[in-house]
């Protein structure tokens, strides 16, 4: 009991190092590939998706975790560059608020019998708005692409760590931890998203 109680402040404590409700404010710096890396980091929501999608990478197949994960970082990416390309969507903060809602639910309550495709539909569409809102808050003289590849960077590195994260959980005997975590998750998003 006490290793869940230890896990459980581990969990906590990574999630209170991200500083901000919301990470596309425009006030954190875009300067460069450092600035990108560490965005994922610093910002609660993209925290929460970003680790959370490798948490629920761990429990499904090897190939569907590599293919959310690959899909999630080419979406992103994909959805930057359009932002950069002066592309807007004007409810993106709230598609970003329901991806930390999905996440919460897949982990707290799983994908059951949804289909393959609309699961990475859905993973899709998420990191597409994620990208595009990186893409759009970037400033004309921000050294841009270097910073985006710096942001996909920081992204992976959560993606990996999530998965990584579950795969430990499941050999010690404390997948529910991943249920905790996609409650928390989902709690989070409900905040955010009806605060």
């Amino acid at each position: 009991m006490n290793r869940i109680k230890l896990q459980c402040l581990s969990l906590a404590g990574l999630a209170a190092f991200s500083q901000a409700a919301s990470a596309h404010t425009g006030l954190l710096p875009t300067e460069g590939f450092s600035d990108g890396f560490q965005h994922p980091f610093l910002g609660l929501d993209h925290f929460l998706v970003m680790l959370g999608l490798g948490l629920w990478a761990s429990s499904h197949p090897r190939l569907l975790a590599k293919q959310a994960i690959g899909l999630f970082l080419s979406g992103m990416a994909a959805g930057a560059l359009l932002g950069l390309a002066g592309l807007g969507f004007a409810h993106v903060e709230t598609a970003i608020l329901v991806s930390l809602l999905s996440v919460g639910i897949a982990l707290g309550f799983g994908t059951g019998k949804l289909p393959k495709a609309l699961i990475l539909l859905s993973i899709a569409v998420f990191a597409a708005m994620h990208g595009l809102a990186h893409g759009s808050e970037m400033p004309a003289a921000a050294s841009a692409y270097s910073y985006i590849a710096g942001i996909i960077s920081g992204t992976a590195v959560l993606h990996f760590s999530g998965l990584m994260l579950g795969l430990l959980a499941r050999y010690a005997n404390a997948a529910g931890l991943l249920r905790v975590y996609g409650t928390l998750t989902g709690l989070a998003g409900a905040w955010l998203l009806f605060a």
